[in-house]
């Protein structure tokens, strides 16, 4: 049974990385194919923040682990009503099943593109001294990322006037999770005496800006 499981699932990650290859999954796809991938996707996001930790090591690596996935997740929670809405909007079908699975599908093929940067962001963890060099990877790094995942966004809304409201959508993604970043501060860097989740308001581009004094 536990075989089959891990086919299932290496059969569903697989498919997110073919050309097309979710193009009708959506409007066949069960519960069972979503919780899969809902559940790659913080794996992933688990072993690429872990590895982002690694710059300041000790406990960071694991508080870095927690905060990945709660990152992605919380942006995710924030943005689906607006990709609901903007997508109903632009003339795209979706019922509950179709709209859980494509979410859990970018959600999927974007923890899949972390993973396979991790080499990268080890090499700089381990090597470099900089933290807004690697705070600025990591940006780099997210875009990247997102930019990469909109083709299946595209390829399931193939609706001209979608394609249109997915692009404006992914912009807010970005924005959004960065924010959620900056309330989850720290990730990258704590001080031995400084709190887990740092507290007052602070806009994203305040947080780049305190870091580049730093």
């Amino acid at each position: 049974m536990r075989r089959t499981r891990m086919a299932a699932v290496l059969e569903d990650f697989t498919r997110l990385l073919r050309p097309h290859g979710l193009d009708h999954a959506p409007a066949e796809a069960d519960g069972r194919s979503t919780a899969r991938l809902l559940t790659g996707a913080v794996v992933c996001f688990a072993a690429y923040g872990a590895t982002a930790g690694v710059f300041q090591g000790g406990t960071q690596v694991g508080w870095s682990a927690l905060k990945a996935p709660l990152i992605v997740l919380g942006t995710a929670l924030l943005c689906l009503p607006s990709l609901y809405v903007f997508a109903t909007m632009a003339g795209a079908r979706l019922s509950p099943a179709r709209f859980g699975f494509v979410v859990a599908a970018f959600l999927a093929l974007l923890g899949l593109l972390a993973v396979g940067l991790i080499p990268v962001n080890w090499l700089f963890s381990v090597s470099s001294r900089s933290l807004l060099f690697v705070v600025w990877l990591h940006v780099v790094t997210w875009v990247v990322a997102v930019s990469l995942a909109r083709r299946f966004l595209r390829s399931v809304f193939p609706e001209d006037g979608a394609r249109q409201a997915v692009g404006v959508w992914l912009v807010l993604f970005v924005a959004v999770s960065f924010q959620v970043t900056t309330c989850l501060r720290p990730v990258l860097w704590r001080d031995a005496r400084a709190p887990v989740f740092a507290g007052g308001r602070l806009f994203f581009m305040e947080h780049l800006s305190e870091v580049a004094r730093e």
